[in-house]
């Protein structure tokens, strides 16, 4: 659902800052050095001789911050984001710009901080694509995926790393038919299960922390934040909208970025709202509707960039959507082979084999080899089931059955 738009000036993007050099002074002035020409037979010249031990020691300094630091890149690059054929040469493009964010860090001997624009709220389309409104076994695969991340790098660099989860559920939920309620339902929800599971190296931010809202109560609840939720939009997009400088259509047209992004909605919209406003439309005025509100949900993403941009200036930026790799690193939240790589747009499948996969909630519902577990008395995940494979090729795929079989038969399998 994030959209990470902040590459419209590119002197700005990341505010990357060249790690500082310091040139030691010289103990020869410019009329020394000319004297010295005319005169190299008398004196000496000092340029000639071996390095400094300083001099060394600065090199291998160097030198081991550029390693750390690309090895750093290389495990954040391990998750990312695979749907192109062109993917690799894209992250090449982006890597020096990257890497001078991870290098200063390194030569501070800081924490590597990270944030992500990410987890909004479960799919509006309840009927095919999820398996409820609050996190399941999706999220929780997608959550261990990034705290491994952190994990990863601070085994070998020692003052580790940290990942923050930006919410920007009260950005678009409005526009999908989502209910602020069921917003702060789902996020605190997310928060609960990162920290049962042990999950150290997140850390989660919703838009209150982002702009400033006075008459706030210290601590939100549910009330509250339900009751400033209008709030907190409108002073997103009256402090950072760009409702005077701003043609979307030409943003689409001229930035692959914003292309991309805009066509990722449109699809999504398309299948997450048929189950709203598509029935009493016809086709063709549906797709323009869809083509609405992705324009829209883009313009909120530039002003939600923006905020975010202010809020986190030296992190390391994260990004769950496809790009040309010049601007963000594009993360991969589910490690599948599908093209479901968002937990909240998909549920996914436990194999036989130890290998989970994502897809819709339908398709899973209709395939009589997989069973639905529970977990907290809510629906999960589903399980591939055993004693249903014998007649099957041993390196068969799933078969999916088109017309769903009565599952009353089998019963509902609970995990402690």
């Amino acid at each position: 659902m994030s959209i990470d738009i902040d590459h419209q000036n590119p002197s700005d993007v990341l505010k990357l800052k060249t790690p500082a050099v310091t040139i030691a002074g010289s103990d020869v002035s410019f009329d020394d050095t000319m004297s010295t020409r005319s005169s190299r037979s008398s004196v000496p010249s000092e340029m000639t001789g071996p390095p400094a031990a300083d001099d060394k020691t600065e090199d291998s300094e160097e030198t081991k911050v550029s390693e750390t630091s690309n090895r750093i890149l290389d495990v954040i690059l391990e998750y990312s984001l695979h749907k192109f054929d062109s993917t690799e040469e894209l992250h090449s493009a982006g890597r020096p710009k990257f890497l001078a964010v991870v290098s200063r860090f390194v030569k501070a001997r800081q924490k590597v901080v990270m944030c992500l624009p990410a987890f909004p709220f479960k799919s509006a389309n309840k009927v095919e694509k999820v398996l409820g409104t609050l996190p399941d076994k999706a999220e929780e695969l997608a959550l261990a995926r990034l705290n491994s991340i952190c994990v990863t790098i601070g085994q070998f660099y020692e003052p580790g790393a940290e990942l923050t989860v930006i919410s920007d559920g009260l950005v678009y939920n409005d526009l999908l038919g989502i209910s602020d309620q069921e917003t702060w339902r789902y996020g605190s929800a997310l928060r609960a299960m990162a920290e049962r599971k042990a999950f150290s190296h997140l850390s989660f931010s919703r838009l209150q922390d982002l702009v400033a809202v006075k008459g706030l109560p210290n601590d939100l609840n549910e009330l509250t934040y339900v009751a400033n939720a209008t709030n907190f939009r409108r002073t997103l997009f009256n402090k950072y909208g760009r409702d005077g400088d701003l043609d979307i259509d030409h943003e689409i047209a001229t930035n692959p970025d914003t292309l991309g992004t805009y066509k990722g909605y449109c699809r999504f919209l398309k299948s997450d709202l048929q189950h709203i406003f598509g029935p009493a439309k016809s086709s063709a005025k549906y797709r323009k509707d869809v083509k609405y509100l992705a324009k829209q949900m883009l313009i909120r993403g530039y002003a939600f960039a923006g905020a975010v941009k202010a809020r986190f200036p030296n992190y390391l930026r994260l990004s769950i959507h496809q790009s040309t790799g010049e601007h963000k690193i594009s993360i991969s939240l589910l490690n599948t082979k599908s093209g479901f790589t968002t937990p909240w747009h998909c549920s996914v499948v436990l194999m036989a084999d130890g290998e989970w996969l994502s897809g819709l909630t339908v398709d899973f519902k209709a395939d009589r080899l997989l069973e639905l577990v529970e977990e907290d008395g809510r629906p999960s995940y589903f399980r591939e089931v055993l004693r249903q494979r014998p007649y099957l090729m041993e390196n068969a795929k799933p078969r999916i059955v088109i017309q769903q079989e009565p599952q009353a038969h089998r019963p509902r399998i609970r995990s402690s």
